[in-house]
C-alpha cells in the first residue's frame, strides 16, 4: 500500500477508531482497485460484500427512484468511505456510487470488515450510528420536502427525530389537542380531516415523505384538524422546542416552514387521490363522502398555479429575467443535436462542457439521443432535470432555457416566448426567431427542464483549439521561420514599387532625369528577381513542410482513432468518421499556408496604410472610412457563413456515407434489382447537399459581390479626394499615382485578409469535427502504463454477473445477471433464438465491448485490468461478418504480423480446408482476394477466416456462425481438424446447426439476455426444455 494511502485510511471516519494493532492487522487485507470515468462502483439494490475507501479522484453518490431518476446525495472525495451503512445490516445497497473521475479505492471484502466491527466496539457503535442516521438522510434528501435544505440542516434535524409507529385507523394527531410534534411520514399513508357542521370534510392526504402539524408549533395553537393513519404508518417526530430551536439556528429551515404557512388553507377540501379509494376509512364507514373523482390528477400539496413546474425543493421555477440570447453550439453530425442542445444549457448556466463528453455521457447513437438520456446526462454533470411532456397552456410558465422536441425529430433549445413569439436555438441552423403558433404547431410537447445546483461547479469544461497540432508545426519552426522571413521581405519590396513610380513621374518625367530612370529601373528589376526567387523558395519550403505534416498528422490521427473503443464507431456513420479524417488536410493547409497568407495581408496593410499617410493623411482617413464596412462583413462571415460551411459538411458526410452503403452493398442492390430506387435515394440526398452547396455558393458570391462595391467606392472616393488635393496643391502627381498602386496594394491585402476569415469560418467546423475524435477517452484511457500485460493464458473464463446494454441506463438489456464458469480447454455452445444475446456475449469476452455491470476473470484476473490487446492476440476469433482486406490471401491470414510466418501461414490454412482451393488460385497464397474479399465466395471467406483465427495458435477460440456459409462435407473435414486443435484450448462456439454444437462439453441456452438452461446435449434434450424445443424444430420431431 502506498504511504498516501495509509495516511488518507487513518484520516478516515471509519479507520480512526483502530489502534495500531488493528490497523496492522487490515492493512494487508485491503485491495486496491481502480475505476474509470462513468464506471460504476456499487449499485444500489445489488448486494453488499464489500466496504470502501476512495483514495485518489472523485464519486458521486446517487439515489435512482424506481422511475430511473438519479437523485444526487453526494460528492465522495479521497478519505470518504462507503458502504458500511449496508454491511452491518447484511443487505443490499441503498444507493449507486459512480465515479466522475478516474477514481482510486481500497476495498475490504464483508467478512474481514465484519470481523474488525465486532472486535473494535467503538467502531461498531460508529457504523451502528451511522447506518441509521444516512437512512434518514437518504429518506430526508430523496423524499421528503426538506430534502432542497441543506447537508448542515439535515444532520441537526435527525439528531432531533424520534421514530414513532401508527396502527391503521388510529389517530395520529386529534382536532382540538394542545400543540404536539411535527411528523414526517416515512412508511405508509394518511390523511387529514375536519368536522365542519356535523360532517367530515377532507383536508389533506399524506404519503411517504410529506410532513403535517406544522401549523399548531409554529403559531402555538391547538390541533386544526385530526390526521388518521390509511395504513400502518412509521412516522418521524420533531418537537415543538426543536422545531423552535432549528428555526433560531439555521434560517434555511424557518423559511421553509414559514412559506408552507402561508400557503396553508385549513379549510379547503381536498380530492380524494386514486391510491386512497381502495378502501373504506375506518373513519368513515357511517359517512357518504361528498367527493367524486373527476378523473384529474390533484394538485400537490401547496402547488402554486403560477409555478407549475416547481418542486419541493424550490427548483424548476420560471425565471423572472427573459433570455435575449443564448451561446449557440453546433451539431457536428444529424444525430447529434440534443447532445448539442444541452451544450447549449450547460453554457447557459456557466460550463462550457465539451459536445464529445456529452455524447459519451448520453450514450449518443446513430438513432439520435433520448429525452429521458438527456435528462440524466444532466443530472450527471450536476444540474437539476426534469423529462416532462408539457401542454400548450403551459408554455408560458415553463422554466427556461429547456430543451424541446420539434417536428418529430429533432431537439432544439427554446429560451425565450413571448405572445407572438418564440425564441429558439436551433443545433443544425442557429438562433431562430418562430412565430408562435407555427412552433405550437410542430412541437410534440416533450421538454426537458433544467436548473442550477452547486454540483454543477464539477462539470468538466474543455474547448476546441489547435493544441493537438501545434507539436506538429513545431518540428518545421526553421521551415516556417524562413518562410515568413522571406514573404516578410517580399511584402517590403512590393510596397516600394509605388515609391517608384512617384520618383518617376515626378522627378525623371519632370526634370528629364534619364540617369536616375535607369537607376530606378535597375532597382526594380532587382526587385523583381529578387520576389520571384523568395517567392519559389518560399513555395517550395511551404510544400516540402505540407508533405511531411500530412505524413505525421495523418498517422497520428489513424492512431488515435485506432485507440478509440469499439463504441466510437458503431454510433457514427462510416461517411462521418472518412469526412474527419479528410479534414485534417484541410485544417493543415488553412494552419500553414493561410497563416503565411495572413502575415502577407497583415504587412501589406500596415506597410501600405504607413505610406499612404506619409503621402496624404486626408487621402489616409478616407481610405480608412470604409473600415467598419469590413469589420461588419467579418461579423457576417461569423454569423452566416459557418452555419452555412457546416451545413454542407454535415450533407456531405451523409451523402459520403450513402455512397460507401452503394458499394460495399452492391450485390444486394443488384440482387434485389434496385439500382433505380437506390439511384433515386442517393440523388435525393445530393440534392440536398447541392441546395446547400448552391445557397453557399450564392452568399458566397454576393459576399463577394458586396467587396468588390465596396472597392469601387473607395476608389471613387479616393479619386475625388485626391483630384481635390492635387488641384489645390496639397500633393503631387507623382504621389497621387504612388498613393493609387498603395490604394490597389492595400485593397489586394484586405481581400486576402477578409479570405483568410472566411476559411477560418470552414476550418472552425473542420475542427470541432476533429475535436470529436481527440476528446474521446481511448480505450481502457490515456495511461495505460497501469494494465497488466498477457504474456499467456490458460483459457479459464469467468462471468460475474455480467449485464450489458448498447445505450444509457434507460436503454434495454441486451444480457441480463450472466453467471458462468468456463474451464479451460472445454468447448461451450451457445444457443438460443435470435437476437438473444449470443453475439453480444462473445464480443464482451472478447473486450471488443465492456460490460454495462458485472464482472470478466480471465484466469482470474478482471479483463478490465488486463491489457486488451494482449488479450485478443491470445484470442482467435471468427464474427458472423468476415471481413477481407484489399491483400493477399497470406496477409489476409496473418493479418496482424509484418512478415508471416509461413509454416503456420499452411498450417492454419489446412486446418480450415482452405489450402486446396487457394492453390487453384493463379497465385496462390499470393492472389490479391479485392476489397471486401468480393472475389470469393461466402465459404472461402468464412474457411480464410477460420485460419486467420487459429493462425496465432491461441488458447482461447470463439467461433460465431463461423461453419454456416460452408457445405455439410466441409464442414466436416473443418470439425475433424479443429477436434483435434481444440484439444488443451478453450472454445466458445455458436451455431444453429445441431451438429456443430452436441459434441461441446457444456451447452449454454440464452433466452432474451438470460441464461435459461446450463448441460449436455442429452441431458438439455432429457429436461425437455428450451433446448428441446430449438433441437425439435431443427430435427423437425
Amino acid at each position: 500500500m502506498k504511504v498516501q494511502d495509509s495516511e488518507i485510511l487513518r484520516r478516515s471516519s471509519v479507520f480512526r477508531f483502530l489502534s495500531d494493532e488493528h490497523f496492522g492487522a487490515i492493512e494487508p487485507l485491503l485491495q486496491e482497485e481502480h475505476y474509470e470515468f462513468g464506471d460504476v462502483i456499487v449499485k444500489q439494490d445489488d448486494p453488499a460484500d464489500s466496504f470502501y475507501v476512495l483514495t485518489r479522484g472523485r464519486a458521486r453518490a446517487l439515489k435512482i427512484k424506481p422511475d430511473g431518476e438519479e437523485i444526487p446525495l453526494g460528492v465522495l472525495k479521497p478519505g470518504d468511505s462507503f458502504g458500511e451503512a449496508a454491511l452491518s445490516e447484511g443487505g443490499t445497497r441503498n444507493a449507486t456510487v459512480r465515479c466522475s473521475t478516474g477514481v482510486d479505492v481500497l476495498r475490504l471484502d464483508r467478512d474481514d470488515f465484519m470481523e474488525l466491527v465486532h472486535r473494535v466496539p467503538d467502531l461498531k457503535q460508529y457504523v451502528e450510528t451511522t447506518g441509521q442516521d444516512r437512512a434518514l438522510q437518504s429518506f430526508l434528501y430523496q423524499f421528503s420536502n426538506f430534502g432542497r435544505l441543506p447537508m448542515l440542516v439535515l444532520r441537526g434535524m435527525i439528531d432531533r427525530l424520534k421514530p414513532v409507529t401508527i396502527e391503521k385507523g388510529d389517530l395520529i394527531i386529534r382536532e382540538g389537542d394542545d400543540a404536539g410534534p411535527l411528523y414526517i411520514l416515512q412508511k405508509g399513508r394518511a390523511r387529514a380531516f375536519a368536522g365542519v357542521d356535523g360532517q367530515t370534510r377532507n383536508l389533506a392526504f399524506y404519503r411517504e415523505g410529506d410532513f403535517f402539524g406544522e401549523l399548531s408549533v409554529l403559531n402555538g395553537s391547538p390541533r386544526a384538524a385530526s390526521v388518521e393513519a390509511f395504513t400502518d404508518c412509521q412516522l418521524l417526530s420533531l418537537e415543538p422546542k426543536s422545531v423552535q430551536d432549528l428555526r433560531r439556528r439555521f434560517p434555511e429551515f424557518d423559511k421553509l416552514l414559514s412559506e408552507r404557512l402561508a400557503l396553508y388553507q385549513a379549510k379547503t377540501e381536498a380530492r380524494i387521490p386514486l391510491d386512497f379509494t381502495t378502501e373504506l376509512l375506518p373513519a368513515e364507514t357511517h359517512v357518504q363522502n361528498k367527493v367524486e373523482l373527476d378523473g384529474q390528477q390533484p394538485p400537490a400539496d401547496g402547488e402554486d398555479k403560477e409555478e407549475p413546474f416547481a418542486d419541493e425543493r424550490g427548483l424548476f421555477r420560471k425565471r423572472g429575467k427573459r433570455i435575449r440570447k443564448i451561446d449557440h453550439v453546433m451539431q457536428i453530425d444529424e444525430m447529434d443535436c440534443g447532445a448539442a442542445s444541452l451544450g447549449m444549457i450547460c453554457r447557459y448556466f456557466g460550463r462550457k462542457v465539451s459536445l464529445a463528453r456529452i455524447r459519451q455521457l448520453c450514450h449518443t447513437a446513430t438513432d439520435g439521443t433520448s429525452l429521458k438520456a438527456l435528462s440524466r446526462t444532466a443530472t450527471e454533470l450536476g444540474l437539476a432535470a426534469r423529462a416532462l411532456k408539457i401542454s400548450i397552456r403551459n408554455l408560458s410558465l415553463m422554466p427556461l432555457p429547456a430543451i424541446v422536441h420539434w417536428e418529430g425529430n429533432h431537439w432544439i433549445v427554446l429560451y425565450d416566448v413571448d405572445e407572438q413569439f418564440v425564441r429558439v436555438a436551433d443545433p443544425a441552423v442557429g438562433l431562430r426567431k418562430l412565430p408562435r403558433r407555427e412552433f405550437e404547431a410542430k412541437w410534440t410537447g416533450y421538454a426537458a427542464l433544467f436548473d442550477y445546483t452547486p454540483a454543477f461547479e464539477q462539470a468538466p469544461e474543455s474547448k476546441p483549439t489547435l493544441a493537438w497540432f501545434l507539436p506538429f508545426v513545431a518540428r518545421f519552426k526553421v521551415i516556417l521561420l524562413q518562410v515568413m522571413g522571406l514573404a516578410v521581405a517580399v511584402s517590403v519590396l512590393q510596397l516600394l514599387f509605388p515609391v517608384f513610380t512617384q520618383m518617376v513621374v515626378d522627378k525623371v518625367i519632370v526634370e528629364n532625369d534619364v540617369g536616375l530612370l535607369k537607376t530606378i529601373l535597375l532597382g526594380l528589376l532587382a526587385a523583381i528577381v529578387f520576389v520571384q526567387l523568395s517567392t519559389l523558395a518560399q513555395e517550395y519550403l511551404l510544400a516540402f513542410a505540407a508533405v511531411r505534416l500530412d505524413t505525421t498528422v495523418l498517422d497520428f490521427l489513424s492512431r488515435k482513432l485506432l485507440s478509440l473503443p469499439m463504441t466510437y464507431f458503431t454510433s457514427r456513420r462510416t461517411g462521418d468518421i472518412q469526412r474527419r479524417l479528410d479534414g485534417a488536410r484541410q485544417v493543415r493547409q488553412f494552419a500553414v499556408q493561410q497563416g503565411v497568407g495572413a502575415l502577407l495581408a497583415a504587412v501589406f496593410l500596415v506597410g501600405a496604410v504607413i505610406l499612404m499617410a506619409m503621402y496624404s493623411p486626408l487621402l489616409t482617413l478616407a481610405f480608412l472610412a470604409t473600415t467598419p464596412i469590413y469589420v461588419g462583413l467579418m461579423i457576417f462571415s461569423v454569423k452566416v457563413l459557418r452555419p452555412l460551411y457546416h451545413g454542407v459538411e454535415e450533407s456531405q458526410g451523409k451523402y459520403s456515407s450513402h455512397q460507401i452503403d452503394a458499394i460495399k452493398g452492391i450485390e444486394a442492390v443488384k440482387a434485389a434489382s434496385a439500382e433505380n430506387a437506390f439511384r433515386d435515394a442517393m440523388l435525393n440526398e445530393f440534392l440536398s447537399v447541392s441546395q446547400k452547396l448552391f445557397k453557399a455558393t450564392f452568399i458566397v458570391m454576393s459576399y463577394d459581390s458586396v467587396l468588390q462595391s465596396i472597392g469601387l467606392l473607395s476608389t471613387a472616393i479616393f479619386l475625388w479626394v485626391g483630384a481635390t488635393q492635387v488641384i489645390h496643391g496639397h500633393l503631387s502627381v507623382g504621389g497621387f499615382v504612388a498613393f493609387s498602386s498603395l490604394t490597389a496594394m492595400a485593397y489586394a491585402g484586405i481581400l486576402r485578409a477578409l479570405g483568410v476569415w472566411d476559411n477560418l469560418q470552414q476550418a472552425s467546423v473542420l475542427l470541432n469535427r476533429l475535436n470529436d475524435i481527440f476528446e474521446q477517452e481511448p480505450e481502457q484511457g490515456h495511461d495505460r502504463s497501469r494494465l497488466v500485460p498477457v504474456h499467456s493464458l490458460e483459457g479459464h473464463l469467468q462471468l460475474r454477473g455480467v449485464s450489458f446494454k448498447y445505450g444509457g441506463p434507460e436503454s434495454p438489456d441486451i444480457l441480463k445477471n450472466i453467471n458462468l464458469d468456463l474451464a479451460p480447454g472445454r468447448m461451450v455452445a451457445f444457443v438460443g433464438r435470435s437476437g438473444c444475446g449470443k453475439t453480444t456475449l462473445i464480443k464482451l469476452i472478447a473486450g471488443l465491448f465492456e460490460p454495462t455491470e458485472g464482472t470478466i476473470l480471465f484466469d482470474n484476473i478482471d479483463l478490465k485490468t488486463l491489457n486488451y490487446r494482449d488479450v485478443r492476440r491470445h484470442i482467435g476469433t471468427v464474427l458472423q461478418e468476415n471481413h477481407m482486406f484489399n491483400e493477399t490471401i497470406a496477409r489476409n491470414i496473418s493479418f496482424g504480423d509484418l512478415e508471416p510466418d509461413i509454416d503456420r501461414l499452411l498450417a492454419a490454412a489446412q486446418v480450415a480446408a482452405a489450402h486446396d482451393f487457394i492453390m487453384r488460385l493463379p497465385l496462390g497464397y499470393e492472389t490479391k482476394i479485392g476489397e471486401s474479399g468480393l472475389s470469393l465466395s461466402g465459404g472461402q471467406k468464412q474457411r480464410i477466416a477460420i485460419a486467420r483465427a487459429i493462425y496465432n495458435n491461441p488458447p482461447v477460440l470463439i467461433f460465431d456462425e463461423a461453419t454456416s456459409a460452408l457445405d455439410t462435407e466441409s464442414e466436416r473435414a473443418i470439425q475433424d481438424n479443429l477436434g483435434r486443435l481444440m484439444a488443451g484450448r478453450t472454445t466458445i462456439v455458436i451455431a444453429h446447426r445441431l451438429s456443430t454444437i452436441r459434441e461441446a462439453h457444456s451447452i449454454v441456452v440464452l433466452e432474451q439476455g438470460s441464461v435459461a438452461e446450463i448441460g449436455t446435449h442429452d441431458e438439455l434434450m432429457a429436461q425437455r426444455g428450451l433446448y428441446y424445443y430449438l433441437s425439435s424444430q431443427q430435427l423437425g420431431i
